[in-house]
C-alpha cells in the first residue's frame, strides 16, 4: 500500500513493514520504479511528478 510520508508519525513497526519509497536516491530502495534517465525513482502521472509515498505491508 502507498501512504504519505506523514505516516511515519503514526508508524508502528509491529504492525507495518516499510518496503520502499516512491522517490528515492537509491535504486535498491525504490522497488521497480527506478528511472535511469533521471537517476531517481519518481512516480509520474500524465508527465507530472507526484508526492512521495512510502510502500508498506501489514504484518500478520
Amino acid at each position: 500500500m502507498g501512504v504519505p510520508i506523514s505516516f511515519l508519525d503514526k508508524y508502528n513497526p509491529d504492525q507495518f513493514e516499510i518496503l520502499g519509497a516512491s522517490e528515492s536516491e537509491g535504486k535498491g530502495f525504490s522497488h521497480g520504479i527506478w528511472d535511469s534517465t533521471s537517476g531517481v525513482a519518481q512516480p509520474l502521472l500524465h508527465g507530472e511528478r507526484k508526492y512521495k509515498r512510502l510502500f508498506i505491508r501489514y504484518r500478520m
